[in-house]
């Protein structure tokens, strides 16, 4: 059967193992075999390539290296690949150099607002994408003359488990009396675990307890930092985890403390089962944290326990305006097969 889009597209993206960026190109590769003539990944090997469907063609290379720009260019000429999709900063002088060497039609996904944006105000593709309008309205100025398209982000929405599954499983967690707080990204320096545990230290009750899911390059030393300010019995430390759903429906809400973030996952996930969330101020964040949760400033101690304080004194007020978000018609735009439809909008302009 003849694909809707008569072309081949490829993926590039320099890390592949897990986060919410790789989580979407696996998302965008699989389902585009669905439409595409061949669909190709370019990316190093990493545990993300076991999610890949055997059909998706991956060319394992360090994206890193720019040494195998040569490489890349000789595939994406041999296999006549029309579209590339690129993710994550570094995948930028690639894309540059097989839009201005080949024509082909390249793009770049801006879902974050780096702290640092350096030599991507020069190697922008003509085409890019904002996953969010605060993206959009960040960038725009700086790159002028190209096409600047905004594509909402679009999650995974989980189903509200029943309260009797709930308690079972807080039970499982020995956690049933508690409240329940849910950390959940990679243990890394960006995502700043550290102001949390400090910012903990300061809250009015002990009677918490935090799921820490992720893995990373910090995990000992959060760790040790909990231990030494008497916080090893609030916090679990679960590791990667794939049951992302069970934790967001026995948790009571959501804290993320990044340095700085685009538009995370697990906000669109969190908010598709009605919990609130605590976050920083950083990316897209105030695109999902409403009515439903506090917004504090980056590195704000102070601000960030109160903010704790605050969600857990009214958390069924706080709870109550996560289930009216997400019930509302604006956040049905947020799910990921709308996300992929007005993709595949885009790359079916040039098959008409």
């Amino acid at each position: 059967m003849k694909p809707l889009i008569d072309r081949s597209i490829a993926l590039i993206i320099p890390d592949f193992d897990f986060g919410g960026e790789e989580k979407r190109v696996v998302f965008f590769a699989n389902n585009y075999l669905n439409y595409f003539k061949d669909v190709y990944v370019f990316s190093p090997n990493g545990k993300s390539s076991l999610l890949l469907d055997p059909r998706v063609k991956h060319v394992k290379i360090s994206i890193r290296n720019y040494f195998n720009i040569f490489k890349i260019l000789i595939i994406v000429k041999q296999h006549r690949i029309f579209f590339m999709q690129g993710h994550k900063r570094a995948s930028l002088p690639v894309l540059i150099a097989i839009e201005k060497l080949l024509g082909v039609q390249c793009n770049f996904n801006f879902d974050n607002i780096y702290l640092n944006n350096g030599l991507s105000k020069f190697l922008m593709p003509k085409t890019i994408f904002y996953l969010s309008d605060v993206l959009k309205e960040y960038y725009e100025s700086q790159f002028i003359g190209h096409s600047n398209v905004v594509i909402n982000m679009g999650g995974d929405f989980f189903e509200t488990l029943a309260s009797s599954m709930i308690l079972e499983l807080r039970k499982n967690f020995g956690i049933e009396e508690k409240i329940v707080l849910l950390s959940l990204g990679r243990l890394s320096i960006q995502k700043n675990h550290r102001l949390l545990i400090e910012a903990l230290k300061k809250i009015s009750t002990t009677d918490y307890i935090v799921l820490c899911a992720g893995e990373g390059p910090c995990e000992e030393e959060l760790k040790k930092l909990c231990a030494k300010n008497n916080l090893q019995k609030n916090f679990l430390f679960l590791g990667h985890r794939t049951d992302i759903n069970l934790l967001l429906n026995v948790s009571d809400f959501l804290v993320q403390s990044s340095i700085f973030e685009g538009f995370p996952n697990v906000f669109i996930e969190a908010t598709s089962v009605g919990l609130p969330i605590i976050a920083t101020n950083v990316g897209s964040s105030k695109t999902l944290v409403k009515e439903n949760g506090i917004l504090v400033p980056s590195n704000d101690i102070e601000k960030l326990a109160n903010a704790i304080d605050l969600m857990i004194n009214n958390l069924d007020s706080f709870k109550q305006n996560a289930v009216l978000l997400k019930s509302s018609n604006y956040f049905v735009q947020f799910h990921k097969n709308n996300m992929l439809s007005n993709y595949l909008a885009f790359y079916k302009s040039y098959n008409e």
